[in-house]
């Protein structure tokens, strides 16, 4: 990210300035956006970085990046220096030094494809096979998963990331070639297999680039497909360069073999014509890859249609926060102080007031020239540890109410300020009369508060466009449109059992698709567009309701998003903590592993599967540490230190007024990320309970509990 393009900061919505026109237009109370710069406190640190993104060469880039590490050792942008290093290392041909640099980089921040690439592409020829084709497919799901920065248009990433996307899958290809020659019989052939059909897609992405090409030709050689092979070569011949010659020698030997000498065809109409079999084997395979699903969308029935059938299900969610994430007015369900409350603001000036009689309750709002507004609580938004409230103004539109109260510790926060940036004007309470847009729940709230939220117009739709199914979070946002499953189990009689017709069977689900189910609300980096009908957090398709949203960069938001070390702090960020764990990417560990959905207690209001005993979600999968606990925690099996969550998933991620579990689930305490950038910026799990010790005693502790695994498989020489 360059340090001048905007920084994004989380917020309770997905929409953001990049995608929020297309939702409400434009807004003059939209706030000035904030870089990444403005964020930099140190003048001399935001001058040395500004001087990292200047032009220069190879060496000079590799100077300042080096200067600057060495004097903001502690700087939040340390990521982006070793990134910058790392590649002015590649473009001097210093593959060693890059692949350092690269690493650290990749430490802070592993979603970068721009960084994956480059390096997979070294790695294969340093002979690293294993982590070249870890960094590479990395970089495809990043691809897959991201938008382009915004330092680059829309057309112009979509021809970088073309272009990333093929020379990944050449890395991949290149590099199961390499281990395919280690291996010998069914593997070997099983290794080419998969070589090529990774180089295939390369040259799909990119069919002029000779060196895809001839690699092709060789795995197809080695395959025994001679005339595969002469397609391929044809296509390197084409080009000019130092290949040309070898895959015209290649060429030659397959035509002298087969059946095309002289009279049948001449040599110059055998490659022309293989070239062109490729180039239309591409064309084809483009084609087919781009057809739209058909058939008849399934019709959504509500939640209440499900409790007939599945009673304890239903049951059980309404016992979540799900089912009451945002409700309809009701005296009982309001559990604020309304008390004859007041808030005050930094000055302390009381700017609002909590009061309710026998049947209502109303909040009073000053504004910037000191007159009181009232508004009634028309909804209520949370049922568990934080709550808050919107109202619905006279022109039917729902805002929400910029004060939140929490239960734990009885106070009123001003939640937009925890949450926003420094200059957002829904942050100060007193600007709450005069707002509209800013505060709109369904535009703000609504994709993840909400069901099958729509807007009734495609073309630039407002707030007062956009309807909801129901409040919450129903039964079809997590199961699919269930139309067709309830008119075919209408159908059921005495020895005929007819077809479930479900969008989503969970037992069936890969665990990728399951997570992209939970995060089209938890994944708050997403960015959601309209669908064809108008859908905002669903689609209306005969296939699917749920898509795999893109995400903005990580880099794109502001600062506070992330600890120094690179960790998630906002809790809205829990997906994005979690696709990082090997546990997801390794282990295909999803939501379901560790929540139940339908909870049968009503006090399981974090939906925990194994709620006495909590260590059994990580032992689950982790069967070997439960012989001798102690042995692996280093302490009492009983204690609080021998819970797997201590370690592993340590209460750093921030919500307004509380503190909750990273979901980084394998996250290992580091003495070495918080000696360089300190206890704040980068919480350490063992300095959390013990308050009392200093990093020299963790240094030491660590060192003994922290044995490096023996040996380094998987890589493979290919000088």
């Amino acid at each position: 990210m360059h340090p001048g393009e905007p920084s994004r900061t989380p917020s309770y919505g997905i929409w953001d300035d990049r995608g929020v026109d297309q939702l409400a237009g434009s807004s003059s109370l939209r706030q000035r956006q904030v870089t990444l710069l403005d964020e930099i406190d140190n003048p001399g640190e935001r001058k040395a970085l500004a001087a990292l993104y200047e032009k220069q060469d190879a060496s000079s880039r590799l100077k300042t990046a080096e200067e600057f590490l060495e004097r903001y050792p502690e700087s939040a942008f340390v990521s982006q220096a070793f990134e910058i290093a790392a590649k002015a290392s590649i473009d001097l041909g210093d593959y060693k030094s890059a692949i350092r640099f690269g690493r650290e980089s990749l430490h802070l921040l592993p979603e970068n494809p721009l960084l994956l690439v480059p390096l997979a592409d070294v790695e294969v020829k340093q002979g690293d096979t294993a982590r070249a084709i870890e960094d590479a497919k990395l970089a495809l799901e990043c691809l897959d998963r991201f938008i382009g920065p915004a330092i680059y248009s829309e057309r112009e990433w979509k021809s970088l990331a073309r272009q990333l996307r093929a020379t990944c899958n050449y890395v991949l290809g290149k590099a199961v070639t390499v281990q395919a020659v280690n291996t010998v019989g069914t593997e070997r052939q099983r290794k080419l297999q998969v070589a090529e059909e990774f180089t295939e897609k390369s040259l799909d992405l990119n069919p002029s680039e000779a060196t895809t090409a001839y690699l092709l030709g060789l795995i197809r050689l080695a395959r025994g497909n001679a005339q595969g092979a002469a397609g391929a070569f044809a296509i390197a011949c084409q080009q000019e360069g130092p290949l040309k010659a070898k895959a015209l020698q290649h060429l030659q030997a397959i035509y002298g073999q087969g059946p095309w000498k002289p009279p049948q065809q001449s040599f110059q109409a055998f490659g022309r014509e293989l070239a062109a079999t490729e180039v239309k084997r591409v064309e084809t395979k483009s084609r087919e890859d781009s057809k739209p699903a058909s058939g008849k969308a399934p019709s959504f029935a509500g939640s209440q249609s499900c409790q007939s059938c599945h009673p304890r299900e239903y049951a059980g969610w309404q016992n979540t926060g799900h089912s009451r994430m945002f409700r309809p007015y009701a005296f009982e369900n309001v559990f604020g102080d309304f008390d004859n409350a007041t808030y005050m603001d930094e000055k302390g000036k009381i700017v609002a007031r909590f009061t309710h009689n026998e049947t209502q309750h109303y909040v009073d709002i000053m504004d910037g020239w000191g007159k009181w507004h009232g508004y009634r609580v028309d909804y209520t938004i949370g049922s568990k540890w934080q709550q808050t409230y919107a109202t619905r103004l006279p022109d039917g539109e729902i805002q929400v109410i910029p004060l939140q109260y929490n239960r734990d510790q009885k106070v009123w926060s001003a939640f937009w300020k925890t949450i926003d940036p420094a200059n957002s004007l829904r942050a100060e309470v007193t600007n709450f009369p005069k707002l509209s847009f800013e505060t709109a729940y369904l535009a703000h709230c609504g994709p993840c508060h909400t069901s099958q939220l729509r807007a009734t117009t495609t073309s630039s739709p407002a707030p007062k466009d956009l309807v909801c199914a129901e409040g919450g979070i129903n039964c079809e946002m997590c199961h699919g449109a269930c139309g067709d499953h309830l008119a075919s189990m209408r159908q059921a009689r005495l020895g005929y059992k007819p077809p479930l017709k479900l969008q989503v069977e969970y037992g069936k689900l890969d665990s990728r698709d399951y997570v992209a189910i939970c995060g089209q609300c938890h994944l708050q980096s997403a960015l959601l567009s309209l669908g064809p009908e108008g859908e905002v957090n669903f689609r209306h398709f005969p296939d699917t309701f749920y898509e795999h949203y893109h995400s903005r960069p990580y880099g794109e938001f502001a600062l506070r998003t992330v600890y120094k070390d690179g960790r998630f702090r906002p809790v809205s960020f829990i997906v994005e903590s979690f696709l990082r764990t090997k546990c997801y990417q390794k282990g295909h560990a999803q939501c379901g592993c560790c929540h139940d959905f339908h909870p049968s207690d009503p006090s399981n209001i974090r939906a925990l599967k194994f709620l006495d005993d909590p260590n059994q979600m990580c032992l689950q999968c982790h069967p070997q540490y439960a012989v001798d606990l102690k042995a692996h925690t280093h302490h009492a099996a009983k204690s609080e230190g021998s819970r797997c969550t201590a370690c592993h998933m340590p209460k750093i991620m921030t919500s307004v007024m509380f503190k909750t579990m990273t979901h980084t689930i394998d996250d290992i305490p580091s003495a070495e990320m918080t000696a360089r950038f300190g206890q704040g910026s980068s919480p350490n799990a063992c300095l959390i309970c013990h308050v009392d010790k200093d990093l020299v005693w963790l240094k030491r502790e660590l060192s003994i509990w922290n044995v490096p695994e023996a040996g380094n498989a998987g890589t493979v020489s290919v000088q």
